[in-house]
């Protein structure tokens, strides 16, 4: 489903593009850019979120910053979620407003024109989606980068990881010939944001132990950084786990480990 996002500054007046566009594709409205950046750095993939279209109200970049600034933060933001083909769009919805030429905004549309505009790009996107997916893919191991869901193509397993896994482990899967270094890491996944070591090893720990049903390992080298690996292969397909853990085909692994902890001991 075609979910666009809407940044319209409400002190403009009446949420003219929003109400423009309910009823016939579903929106999600935000007061700010920063707000909705922080929607988008928050909330997990799997809460069905993930924006085809972002539409800047050309109200909202009034202030301080500048129209470049703020499209470099969105898109920014947009490609570390894994969001490369969300296009922005610049809404010109004062009258005699021309649009600034950016690199960053896919066009420049007048509000008159919105609806036909979006009708064209999410044509253009539901036609895109059935020609391929996003996916990333070493070993056993899938990465859907839509979803956020790591899938075991030997037995089926899957499971669903947070925004940041999945740029951690889409970072590793396209460098997967190479050690990471943990300050391309911090660069890359936090946008060069301060993380302590702590918080930067227990990520690392954690997603180390969402993937390993698949048999990839997450290797650290000491000193350096982080690689992937292939190890002795899928969990549930070579029997060391039972089907009480998920060994049955097409179980998410969420499931699984619910119905191992109802089991009595």
């Amino acid at each position: 489903m075609s979910v666009v996002w809407i940044v319209e500054n409400p002190a403009a007046g009446t949420a003219r593009i929003t109400n423009l566009l309910c009823g016939f594709i579903a929106v999600r409205a935000f007061a700010t850019v920063r707000s909705m950046l922080r929607v988008a750095l928050c909330e997990p993939h799997s809460a069905g979120i993930t924006p085809s279209i972002v539409l800047l109200e050309d109200h909202c970049t009034a202030g301080s910053r500048s129209l470049e600034k703020v499209v470099a933060e969105v898109r920014g933001v947009l490609t570390r979620n894994g969001w490369d083909g969300v296009q922005i769009v610049m809404v010109d919805s004062r009258d005699g407003a021309s649009g600034t030429e950016d690199p960053g905004i896919s066009r420049h549309v007048k509000i008159e024109n919105l609806v036909d505009c979006i009708r064209q790009l999410t044509s253009y996107a539901s036609n895109s989606t059935l020609t391929g997916s996003r996916q990333l893919q070493e070993g056993d191991l899938r990465l859907d980068l839509d979803a956020g869901k790591v899938t075991c193509l030997a037995c089926g397993q899957h499971d669903t990881l947070s925004p940041t896994e999945t740029r951690l482990l889409r970072l590793l899967l396209e460098n997967r010939d190479r050690v990471v270094t943990r300050s391309e890491v911090i660069g890359k996944v936090w946008n060069g944001t301060k993380i302590a070591t702590r918080s930067l090893d227990a990520h690392i720990s954690r997603l180390r132990k969402r993937i390993g049903f698949t048999g990839i390992l997450l290797e650290s080298a000491y000193g350096d950084g982080y690689r992937l690996s292939t190890g002795s292969g899928c969990e549930a397909a070579s029997g060391r786990i039972t089907a009480s853990r998920g060994g049955s085909t097409g179980i998410s692994r969420t499931a699984a480990r619910a119905k191992a902890n109802a089991w009595p001991r």
